[in-house]
């Protein structure tokens, strides 16, 4: 009893045997009654139809002697007697039982470990005064006899409903259990092979079942994000510590050998001195930036985007007016529509694919040169273009130069080799493509293509 199956099948036993018992005891106690009145009514009959029988044998004083009302009585195990006072004057039918004397009416009593019903009246004669009674006593054995029986097969008929509704539940409720034991094998399945991407079939079993197998692969979807994300950091984390490992060896060693050059010749001139500290100064920012780079990078790649309706526009002119200060001599060509250009994503990142493409361009494009910007939206989606008047990118390293720390070959311009990775890794995140061109200004184009907006 400790399987749904065996519990709803002791359940569904309980609530029957009780019906069961209730409609018996109703059944039973409805025959019972229609029994006992046909008996009473068959009492009184027996004392109508003899009723003049009786006035003849106390009017003509002479006893009764009818032979068939005599054998009637007894074959029914019923006495009819006449009294006029205390005398018996007609005594027929089967032995009555020795009792007392029986008030009028109908009667229930037990003489010798029997009961009886009586049925006493008196005789309708002006002449006798009330005196004459006459008495029908009647055996109840056969009826209750009757009513045993009556009993017993109920039980008997109850006893083997429950255990045909028993066989039926038992097989019924195995039969409706089996796509709960599906979904409990497939929960188990899961369980042993850690594979949250399975999924529970839901269009099996009833209605109830199938909300079930839906709330189940919902837990599942969560579950399998969150370990997703999980992993996600984790392998940011890895991958943050393995490149800072190895991109902050180099300037480290540089920074401690300038310092250590330092230290060990305080004879140097004032102005070797400042050189020096110079380019120690410039490895150290030169960490600074790689580690803010590093550090982005792993942030976006641990973590998911809280989506929500960002004005492109808006954000390329804030990040343009930021840029502005830092290069108050750039000449940015800027080219913006008048209404908002509305994407769904997350406004740091966006601010961040911005900001490294056109730090891209200036870092790239010639002293004193031109950065061109522009945003256009049509039926394909928003699209984002940077150009510079650099040197340009060779066709074969245009897809290259998005991972991390990768060089043109013959640059020798600064730089993280991040900012690039960076505008990769948020164009992913926003279902954009970023694709590396030719630029009317002579040099590169950078073209970011957003995903139309929903409509």
């Amino acid at each position: 009893m400790h399987s749904l199956r065996g519990r709803l099948t002791l359940g569904v036993l309980v609530v029957l045997a009780v019906v069961l018992a209730a409609a018996g005891a109703l059944a039973s106690r409805y025959v019972v009654n229609s029994e006992r009145d046909a008996f009473d009514d068959r009492l009184r009959r027996t004392a109508e139809l003899s009723r003049a029988t009786a006035l003849a044998a106390v009017q003509e004083e002479i006893p009764g002697n009818d032979r068939r009302l005599d054998a009637v009585l007894t074959a029914t195990r019923t006495s009819l007697r006449l009294l006029l006072g205390e005398t018996v004057l007609l005594d027929t039918g089967a032995p009555p039982p020795r009792s007392r004397p029986l008030p009028l009416g109908l009667r229930t009593f037990s003489a010798g470990g029997d009961d009886y019903r009586a049925y006493v009246s008196e005789l309708r004669d002006p002449n006798l005064g009330g005196l004459a009674r006459l008495e029908i006593v009647s055996s109840l054995e056969a009826l209750e006899e009757r009513e045993r029986e009556l009993q017993q097969r109920l039980l008997v008929l109850g006893l083997l409903t429950l255990l045909a509704a028993g066989i039926g539940v038992w097989f019924t409720a195995d039969r409706l259990l089996r796509p709960l034991a599906r979904l409990r094998a497939f929960a188990s399945r899961v369980a042993h092979q850690d594979d949250l991407a399975q999924r529970a079939p839901t269009d099996d079993g009833a209605k109830e079942l199938r909300s079930l197998a839906e709330s189940f692969n919902a837990m599942l979807a969560r579950l399998g994000t969150s370990a997703a994300d999980r992993e996600r950091a984790l392998d940011a984390t890895r991958r943050f510590a393995a490149d800072a490992g190895h991109e902050l060896r180099t300037p480290l060693t540089s920074v401690q050998a300038t310092l250590s050059a330092l230290e060990r010749h305080p004879e140097l001139p004032p102005e070797r001195r400042t050189e020096m500290a110079r380019d120690a100064l410039a490895e150290q920012r030169r960490m600074v930036d790689l580690l803010d780079g590093l550090q982005a990078l792993a942030r976006g790649d641990a973590t998911g985007l809280e989506r929500r309706d960002v004005d492109l526009a808006d954000c390329v002119d804030g990040v343009l007016a930021a840029v502005r200060e830092r290069h108050p001599g750039l000449e940015v060509g800027v080219t913006l529509p008048d209404e908002p250009v509305v994407v769904s994503g997350w406004e740091p990142g966006l601010r961040m694919l911005v900001e490294n493409l056109v730090e891209n361009a200036i870092r790239h494009g010639r002293d004193g040169g031109r950065v061109a910007v522009s945003l256009t939206t049509g039926p394909g989606g928003p699209v984002l273009r940077v150009d510079d008047d650099g040197p340009g990118i060779a066709a074969e390293d245009r897809e290259r130069i998005f991972a991390p720390f990768a060089r043109v070959e013959g640059t020798d311009r600064p730089g993280s080799g991040l900012g690039l990775a960076l505008v990769a890794q948020q164009a992913r995140h926003h279902d954009a493509t970023v694709e590396v061109g030719e630029a009317p200004l002579g040099g590169a184009r950078f073209e970011v293509r957003f995903a139309p907006p929903n409509p």
